[in-house]
């Protein structure tokens, strides 16, 4: 849809942020119906958008040519078609988890989000159903660990079920998920291995790693360290870094009911300063230095 716009000359990516969104399906749908009037068309934003009518509409004229406009219909309908096939098979995966729900826990939902920014999120992504699902099968609401959506939780939840008291420590529920460093060693040069594509822990790896993907930018502890990382030793081992700081917290949170506080990244960068200084300290008495503060 995207590029049939463009190839109008009609700038939809200028006048919505997400094509896919409220106000970018109205748009098109308006479109393929037959309006072409780009103040009527930016009417068709939703109230809640940062942008005026008068902004939406300065990006929405062009040619109409016919060719391009029965494409764009096609992709609208193919669209759709995804949509209600990603619909039903949402419907299908709910089935299952239905039977595996306890009776005592049946009719009832998964408590709040525990910030607004998930909260909306997984309103537009229309995945609310799914974790009130995996709520009531294990008891616990996973996604209040940072970075975790329902779509990892299932992942997690498909592969080991609620259940992890098969693992006796936290280090016995990383190393199998493939998120344990591990640099075998023959004759002084590290053996390369690759994990099989479809074992289950790199399926549950995997999940993880594009977990820590999202938290990059975020404002929250585990953003800031994922950031701290990658300053140090680069993206990637941030990524790993960060999805191995992930699989501790499930376990806990599923093993022992431990929930997952998210204190901030202003808090998370405080401890990191204090943690060096003691860290600084220690060593400076060891050398018989004693470390004073620039101000002091």
């Amino acid at each position: 849809m995207q590029k049939r716009l463009d190839q109008m000359n009609v700038r939809g990516h200028r006048a919505v942020a997400d094509l896919d969104g409220v106000t970018g399906l109205a748009i098109v749908r308006a479109i393929v119906a037959g309006e072409r009037d780009p103040q009527r068309l930016a009417a068709r934003r939703d109230p809640r958008w940062r942008k005026s009518e008068a902004e939406i509409a300065e990006h929405l004229s062009g040619p109409w040519r016919a060719d391009h406009l029965f494409s764009l219909q096609q992709a609208l309908h193919l669209f759709d078609a995804i949509v209600e096939r990603g619909t039903a098979y949402d419907r299908e995966i709910l089935r299952p988890l239905a039977a595996w729900t306890p009776d005592s826990r049946r009719g009832g939902d998964a408590p709040r989000p525990p910030t607004p920014e998930k909260a909306t999120d997984f309103r537009k992504r229309g995945v609310d159903p799914l974790r009130h699902a995996l709520d009531r099968v294990s008891g616990v609401d996973r996604t209040t660990i940072d970075a975790l959506g329902p779509e990892t939780a299932s992942v997690v939840l498909s592969e080991y079920g609620p259940d992890l008291s098969r693992f006796a420590t936290e280090k016995q529920f990383v190393q199998p998920v493939g998120l344990a460093p591990n640099r075998p060693m023959r004759g002084g040069q590290p053996i390369k291995r690759r994990k099989k594509p479809g074992s289950a822990s790199a399926r549950v790896g995997a999940a993880l790693r594009m977990a820590a993907t999202s938290r990059r930018q975020r404002r929250s502890a585990l953003g800031a360290y994922s950031r701290r990382i990658a300053h140090r030793a680069g993206r990637d081992v941030a990524v790993f870094a960060t999805a191995r700081k992930l699989a501790p917290s499930i376990y806990r949170l599923l093993r022992w009911g431990h929930p997952d506080v998210d204190v901030g990244a202003a808090a998370y960068e405080q401890r990191y300063h204090e943690a060096r200084v003691r860290r600084l300290s220690a060593t400076a008495q060891q050398l018989g230095y004693t470390l004073l503060a620039a101000d002091a």
